[in-house]
């Protein structure tokens, strides 16, 4: 484009203006005439056509007077005095705004490029924000949510620090505390909703009456449980969530008062609760009163509450804690027998509410941040580039009496408005990336569907955008401010922005961003090679062509235990007529889809250890081809078998890990183990060890497998089946509707839920750490493409800038691939420098993660070194293009330029 400043000068020197304002109307009338030089050009006229079409303009007679009144109404002039500087910011933020977007405009390519890079940055941020804010800072939606706390059994001797109490020790600590203004329990129970459709399986909890009142939540419609009903007999009443009530019952007001049908029995609906309201868990959709009968009032031995508990105001966690420690060695040494070596615990509510994932958020948080940091690295880069550009207008500013600070503003006024411009663009990107965000996030992860781009996050947004814009703008202005009209006078031979002071801050801009890239790419080379291993665990069965469902068995139309081993037996037997189906099976819970229950054992002919020192083993009641449905492989003995009936002798299969405890060095077949005993059916002797089976991850997959054993569901009927499981040859998921099917058939009030596939179980079971890696891999990408981009830009400018060297050495007889070496080497040494200080950086940070890390170390070498040669092969091939430019020039080109 043509420069029109010279000609403008020769216009206005008659008007004999203060330097300063000769170089405001200069400025204001060249690209008054860029805009009509691009507005011809767009036209269809030639170059020298509309350069002559501009200078027309220029000496019209009224177009330099109309100019001047334009530019005096629009900058508010001030007197100036000797040694002292203007103080109307105001005018000079206004001209400092205007004169920025012109030059924005006046440079599409550049502001496009560095918008859509701080836009990445800035919406990556605000879309993780939006989770953290909702997640860990927001504060729960109940009232006085830092005072509600979770009061959990202590219980360390046997491996459960956090213990959930058992009824007994709960109606004591409620009436013996003098910390809590109210305390409520809660178990979680299922339910068999009928007469409203198709059954339906739906989740709920039994709850303490005064749960909704402690909570501070009162239903929309109807109320909360009233005292009186807290009782047996008189709790058959039910409160339901929003969704279900729209869901199946179509929003109607008048279902209060009305009976509905759960597990074969009537409950009269009181309430329906707030949309959006989950307590304690995301599932849960039905309430009803705990009521505890007079046996599970006094029982100590059985530990499965939820207990909540409200502070009264004043009331410190520590003293709370201090009072909740008495009153359990109170009950210690009232109770011998049950409660010996238990304590209590008192944690936050949002503590238990935010669980395991607060590490992963906050590492997330961090590395998205860095990501910007990049992005701003990268937009430095270009201001640079064209500050260099704009080094004569500087000069001339700095020439005709501006101030170094006033140049300093108007290079970092251009800046935040660059990144307010970003920002704008990064916040609509923000809300496609939040839902995105939300599909990825694990459903145990409380509140974080409820994630939304409100004031607070609004408020980061826009603060983000404005340190962004000081941040990438500071480099380009501290050099504006320190510009030297010497070394300008020096170099006005050569490029304008050969100065050796912008390449070291070009330089030092491309090292940061590969120590910035190397460390993301580490954590997550790290979290891909934790992945890789926790995948490639052996869970101890064959996940593959397995389907599994739920299938809950109401008490009152099942009450005695025969009449369940008849569904169960039927159900089994029906399923394995379908074609593509090799077996069926039914048991109490799914390996790493539940936790599994848990008694504690005696072993015949040692001593008694006491209820507190039984070993601890997690119990699965099981039908007889279980073991070979579930592909879990046998060790030494038998498994199960149809002769293993209710008058048979009991027998029990023990895992791999449990003989290696129980009976190091000796052989568990034919040993007897016993002590259980429940209110359901009386206490069993002993039963025989006839089998020894290979471990499986009962919990999660990074955890170790922990003592188990299994029962035959004909001679144990103190934990009911609930889980039905289908080996096929088939697509599993291709049966699912017939067997849903076959379980009408046989009882059609009966609901059938969670139907899925185990590869999907165990799938899910690594939904946090899956979570994790992806989008820390995301991001880590996304790092290594503006550094990659970093790099080829300082290099592209670097080649440009020593066009007239590289083309004097080519003239001189040096050869094109000593040039290659040369441009490629000096992009390497940039590299080489920042991963140096990436490493050093990333052997600090990656302790953070070690939390989220499975089977391999923080410091893991093999991570290092590839992150290493990765970062390096990047850096070679984004230095390669530039490198094979330079050795393209030529050299009569290159001295003519």
């Amino acid at each position: 484009m043509p420069d029109f400043k010279e000609e403008i000068r020769k216009r206005v020197a008659a008007l004999q203006l203060s330097p300063t304002r000769e170089v405001e109307i200069v400025e204001e009338l060249s690209l008054h005439l860029d805009d009509q030089y691009e507005q011809s050009l767009s036209r269809g006229a030639t170059e020298e056509d509309a350069y002559g079409a501009a200078l027309t303009g220029l000496a019209e007679s009224d177009l330099l007077a109309r100019e001047l009144k334009r530019i005096e109404r629009r900058i508010q002039r001030e007197p100036l005095t000797l040694g002292g500087e203007r103080t109307n910011l105001l005018g000079d933020l206004s001209q400092d705004l205007r004169y920025g977007l012109r030059m924005l405009l006046k440079n599409p390519g550049f502001t496009i490029v560095a918008i859509i890079a701080l836009a990445l940055g800035i919406g990556a941020n605000t879309a993780i924000f939006s989770v953290v804010n909702t997640v860990l800072l927001r504060p729960l939606p109940y009232k006085d949510p830092d005072r509600l706390v979770i009061v959990w059994e202590e219980n360390s001797k046997q491996g459960f620090p956090r213990d959930t109490p058992s009824a007994a020790n709960y109606i004591d600590w409620r009436d013996q505390n003098h910390v809590f203004e109210g305390m409520a329990a809660m178990v979680e129970l299922s339910f068999n909703l009928t007469g409203a459709g198709d059954p339906e399986r739906i989740d709920g909890q039994r709850v303490s009456a005064n749960l909704f009142s402690l909570l501070g939540i009162n239903p929309q419609l109807g109320r909360a449980f009233l005292p009186e009903e807290d009782r047996p007999g008189a709790n058959h009443v039910v409160i339901m969530s929003h969704g279900l009530w729209q869901r199946q019952f179509g929003a109607d007001p008048a279902i209060i008062g009305k009976p509905i049908n759960l597990n074969g029995e009537s409950f009269t609906v009181v309430g329906v609760m707030p949309r959006g309201f989950q307590f304690p868990r995301r599932a849960d959709q039905l309430w009803i009163p705990i009521a505890f009968d007079t046996t599970e009032a006094r029982e100590r031995g059985n530990h499965y509450l939820q207990v909540i508990a409200r502070l009264k105001p004043g009331i410190t966690l520590e003293r709370t804690q201090a009072e909740m420690t008495t009153i359990a060695g109170r009950l210690e040494q009232q109770y011998p027998k049950t409660n010996t070596s238990i304590g209590a615990v008192v944690t936050p509510l949002h503590e238990r509410v935010v669980g395991d994932i607060k590490p992963a958020l906050l590492i997330l948080l961090g590395a998205v941040a860095f990501v910007l940091l990049i992005a701003c690295a990268n937009v430095a880069n270009l201001l640079l580039a064209r500050a260099a550009v704009r080094q004569k207008e500087i000069a001339l500013r700095l020439a005709v009496g501006a101030s170094r600070s006033r140049l300093m503003r108007q290079f970092l006024t251009e800046s935040v408005l660059l990144s307010v411009f970003g920002g704008a663009v990064g916040l609509f990107l923000s809300f496609a990336g939040l839902d995105l965000l939300k599909r990825f996030v694990p459903p145990n992860i409380s509140h974080a569907q409820a994630a939304t781009i409100d004031v607070k996050v609004l408020i980061f947004t826009v603060l983000v955008s404005v340190v962004t814009g000081l941040i990438f703008g500071l480099a380009p202005a501290t050099q504006a401010a320190n510009f030297n009209l010497n070394d300008t006078l020096k170099e006005s031979g050569r490029d304008p922005g050969a100065g050796s002071g912008g390449n070291r801050i070009r330089g030092l801009l491309v090292i940061s961003e590969v120590a910035v890239s190397f460390v993301l790419l580490i954590g997550a080379g790290l979290l891909i090679n934790s992945f890789m291993r926790l995948r490639s665990v052996d869970p101890g069965f064959r996940p593959e062509k397995l389907l599994t469902m739920k299938i809950v068995l109401p008490d009152v139309r099942y009450r005695d235990p025969a009449t369940r081993s008849a569904f169960y037996t039927e159900l089994i037997r029906r399923v394995e007529t379908v074609p593509g189906v090799k077996s069926a099976a039914v048991a109490t819970n799914l390996p790493l889809a539940e936790s599994g229950n848990s008694i504690g054992i005696t072993i015949e002919g040692r001593p008694d250890p006491g209820p507190n020192h039984m070993p601890i083993v997690i119990t699965r009641i099981v039908s007889p081809r279980y073991f070979e449905t579930m592909g879990i492989p046998l060790l030494k003995g038998r498994v199960f078998t149809e002769q293993d009936r209710a008058e048979s002798t009991g027998v029990v299969v023990v895992s791999e890990m449990t003989a290696r405890r129980l009976w190091p060095g000796e052989d568990p077949i034919g040993k007897r183990i016993g002590g259980w005993s429940t209110d359901r059916e009386p206490q069993r002797k002993w039963v025989q060890i006839i089998g020894v089976v290979k471990d499986v991850r009962q919990f999660e997959l990074a955890a170790d497998p922990k003592l188990q054993m299994y029962l035959p569901y004909e001679q144990a009927h103190f934990f009911e089946p609930r889980a039905l499981i289908v080996r096929t040859d088939v697509a599993p998921m291709s049966l699912a509707t017939t067997v849903r099917r076959i379980v009408w058939e046989i009882d059609k009030d009966q609901p059938v839920s969670d139907i899925s596939s185990m590869e999907e179980v165990v799938s899910e079971s690594v939904a946090r750490q899956r979570f994790s890696m992806l989008l820390l891999g995301v991001f880590a990408g996304l790092a290594l493409l503006l550094a990659a981009v970093g790099i080829y830009g300082v290099m592209s400018y670097s080649v440009a800038q020593r066009t007239r060297e590289i083309g004097i050495r080519i003239a001189l007889g040096a050869q094109r691939s000593d040039v290659l070496k040369m441009t490629v080497g000096e992009g390497l040494r940039l590299v080489s420098t920042g991963v140096v200080i990436g490493l050093a950086a990333a052997l600090i940070l990656t302790r953070v993660m070690s939390s989220l890390l499975f089977g391999v170390s923080a410091n893991d070498p093999t991570t290092f070194i590839t992150i290493s040669l990765i970062l390096v092969s990047v850096a070679v091939l984004a230095s390669f293009v530039p490198a094979l430019r330079a050795t393209r020039v030529d050299p009569v080109f290159a001295l003519r330029y």
